[in-house]
């Protein structure tokens, strides 16, 4: 039989999610649980190294591990071992940390029950997230609630993600030279998704930003994305340009997104990683998603209560469907226009 896990008695916690944004941003709502959870014990949050810089300067006493393609399995199990994890949270199942924290021994390994390596894990959640039935959120914190119970008093805050004034200075100063000075109201589209979800296609962005443009004069348009990304922005942009329309392609680190968000009306997107930090500032936010699971909103939408989905009618996954027309009028209820 399983010991029973005892929030006093852990002395060290370790959660893992080491993919990509939205998983990570998805993933802090446990984070921040089982930091109120487990008040005498220090918190581990393993992330890939790249997305370190997002989570800086959380507002929890939250220790922040990373992982590099430098490392090799030994070089993680000594960085594990030096830490002497109680209990090992893993929110993001992988075959060779399930093995490693076996082999370390630690007292509490949580993961889901449905892998083939399920049995290194001595605490097994039943749930199939294929299913797509909750939240990832919620499929997250079943984890700790599965076997710890969460108080009611730990709650997760409106925002997740914070940055220092001086971040905040430095960035505004900056974006005066891309057109965006203090009191600028602007919008945020972010077209790309690195083919994470299904899409609305790029002509449909174009009619949506030229339909805001008239639709709201007061606002400059703000076009982000990686400079990978660069022809999937410069096609989704409206053909006729002026200083309303502004791209940031390529142009700007995680944490200067973030603040670029922040002082954003309105952010839209499909269902990729910008969206979700938008959900964890509380941002206003028109997201585009399918209606199939595992992809869908049920799942994968943002955090975030100000927020507007806009998928296919007529239940299916054809984003063709979606009618910007509808998009602009549900941008205007954001922007109080």
């Amino acid at each position: 039989m399983n010991r029973k896990i005892i929030p006093l008695e852990i002395k060290s916690v370790l959660i893992s999610r080491t993919d990509n944004i939205g998983d990570v941003i998805l993933t802090l709502p446990l984070v921040y649980a089982a930091r109120c959870v487990f008040r005498n014990a220090d918190v581990f949050f393993y992330v890939n190294e790249r997305l370190k810089p997002l989570l800086d300067g959380m507002s929890i006493n939250v220790n922040i591990l990373t992982e590099d393609k430098h490392q090799n399995y030994a070089d993680r199990k000594r960085l594990f071992a030096k830490h002497k994890i109680d209990l090992a949270i893993f929110a993001k199942p992988r075959f060779d940390l399930a093995l490693m924290f076996f082999q370390l021994g630690t007292k509490f390994r949580v993961g889901t029950a449905y892998r083939w390596y399920s049995f290194l894990y001595n605490h097994r959640v039943k749930e199939h997230r294929k299913f797509a039935d909750k939240h990832e959120s919620e499929y997250n914190l079943n984890l700790l609630r599965e076997f710890v119970g969460i108080d009611e008093n730990c709650r997760v805050p409106e925002r997740l993600l914070n940055y220092e004034e001086r971040e905040k200075k430095d960035f505004l100063e900056k974006a005066i030279s891309f057109g965006i000075s203090p009191g600028t109201k602007y919008i945020i589209i972010h077209p790309g998704s690195r083919g994470s979800a299904k899409d609305i296609s790029l002509e449909q962005f174009r009619e949506i930003g030229i339909k805001l443009l008239a639709a709201y004069p007061d606002h400059k348009i703000v076009y982000t994305g990686l400079e990978s990304e660069k022809d999937i922005v410069i096609n989704s942009m409206p053909v006729e340009r002026n200083e309303k329309v502004i791209d940031l392609t390529g142009k700007l680190n995680l944490r200067e997104l973030m603040i670029l968000v922040d002082h954003s009306d309105l952010f839209i997107s499909n269902s990729t990683g910008p969206i979700h930090i938008a959900g964890a500032l509380n941002k206003n936010i028109i997201g585009f998603y399918p209606n199939s699971a595992p992809v869908n909103d049920v799942r994968w939408k943002p955090l975030g209560i100000n927020t507007t989905i806009f998928k296919p009618s007529d239940g299916s996954d054809n984003m063709s469907l979606i009618d910007t027309n509808e998009v602009v009028s549900s941008a205007g209820r954001h922007l109080k226009v």
